[in-house]
């Protein structure tokens, strides 16, 4: 939970990447076939998987994470994405492997998508000795995904894909999107039932206040990895804060998210709306700034920067005035951003509305213009946050990240 001083600014998504140590690769086998895991502590589940490469990603242990990069993961001998171990009442709760994303591996060609498909349903049947179920397609997922389920005594399991068909007609190709295997424990094993769907009169029951701050509880961290997914990473841990099941994967599935170059933030929009009556979700835009509002901006810019000896930037046609964001000198920006006292007020009255109702709100910045000790080396780029809470004699924002 990290605090910031009040100051809002554009998104656009920027890459990131890492370096990858080769390390021998660890069998996650038992997550999937050992009934023994649903009764594991936190320490216990350390204990049995010191090497995999396993992060808490919060302090509350509701999840461990491992990403499959930096400790190679492998499960029924061949490798494996991130994988997350969801808890609960502190026992496992839900086991879900990444064997394919599109957001970390790239799409893949039809054949390879397809093999591993098989080849993971018929390894699966083969360790369970249980044949699987053809579920087909999903229609009150996110994306309709299709599956395969299998049923034991001691857990349940469900192997999940979803691609873009091709329409050659129309010139569209084949792109796969993700293959991901879950597990839950059978009928209240594990000593935790799945997560229920909130109500807005559950919300405000979230909210905490403690030594002048107000804030909110129980929202889960998804942590986004290397890639730029934060708006998708974002908006999932606001689904699953709602008990919305919908991952990372099947949000950059929508919003048509890259990698690479993440989710425009009217991308987001558009893609939040297209869900929203599936799972009865109303979107609501508290601020934004269109290109005629930056130009404003721009000129208020420019009149600081002009008395205070500072550099003018470019309002002519020919010029795109977004990638001032990389020009904007941080305290000519601050000073004329402050300048709008009316924006700043409506700014501290809707996050104060929102988190008194308990209800988190999605946060789009520019990190790089203004230095952050946790964040350092920062390059200029978009991003979003989630802010849950505030502090108003510190005139502060509390918000948390996925990145």
């Amino acid at each position: 939970m990290k605090r910031a001083l009040l100051l809002t600014v554009l998104a656009l998504i920027l890459p990131r990447g890492f370096a990858q140590d080769a390390v021998p690769a660890v069998a996650i086998d038992d997550l999937m076939i050992s009934p023994a895991i649903w009764g594991w502590s936190n320490d216990e589940f350390d204990a049995h998987f010191p090497k995999a490469g396993f992060a808490w990603t919060s302090a509350t242990k509701e999840s461990a994470r491992s990403d499959g990069k930096r400790v190679p993961l492998t499960l029924f001998g061949q490798h494996v994405g991130e994988t997350i171990v969801f808890f609960g009442a502190g026992k496992p709760r839900q086991v879900q492997i990444s064997i394919h994303s599109r957001g970390d591996d790239g799409t893949i060609e039809e054949a390879k998508y397809l093999a591993a498909i098989e080849g993971f349903k018929a390894a699966l049947s083969q360790q369970l000795k249980t044949p699987a179920i053809d579920r087909g397609k999903d229609n009150k997922s996110a994306t309709r995904a299709e599956g395969f389920v299998w049923n034991t005594p001691a857990a349940a399991y469900l192997l999940e894909y979803s691609a873009q068909k091709e329409i050659k007609s129309k010139g569209v190709p084949f792109r796969s999107e993700f293959i991901r295997l879950r597990a839950i424990p059978a009928n209240g094993a594990g000593g935790a039932a799945q997560p229920q769907r909130a109500t807005r009169a559950d919300l405000p029951s979230h909210v905490l206040h403690k030594e002048g701050d107000t804030f909110i509880q129980g929202v889960p961290m998804v942590d986004q990895g290397e890639k730029g997914y934060c708006v998708v990473a974002a908006t999932a841990r606001v689904f699953g804060y709602y008990g919305l099941q919908v991952d990372q994967n099947e949000i950059a599935q929508i919003a048509n998210s890259s990698a690479d170059g993440g989710t425009s933030t009217a991308g987001m929009i558009g893609a939040l709306n297209r869900i929203a009556g599936r799972f009865k979700v109303r979107v609501k835009t508290h601020e934004e700034m269109d290109y005629s509002a930056l130009g404003d901006l721009v000129k208020d810019y420019n009149r600081i920067a002009k008395r205070k000896g500072g550099a003018e930037l470019s309002t002519a046609p020919t010029v795109n005035m977004w990638n001032h964001f990389d020009e904007f000198k941080p305290d000519i920006l601050k000073e004329t951003r402050l300048r709008d006292i009316a924006g700043i007020k409506g700014f501290k009255a809707d996050i104060q509305r929102s988190i008194d109702e308990g209800v988190p709100l999605l946060w789009t910045v520019t990190v790089g213009i203004f230095p952050e000790a946790a964040i350092n080396p920062q390059t200029r780029g978009g991003h979003m946050r989630l802010i849950i809470g505030y502090n108003w004699e510190k005139n502060e924002i509390i918000y948390t990240d996925s990145w």
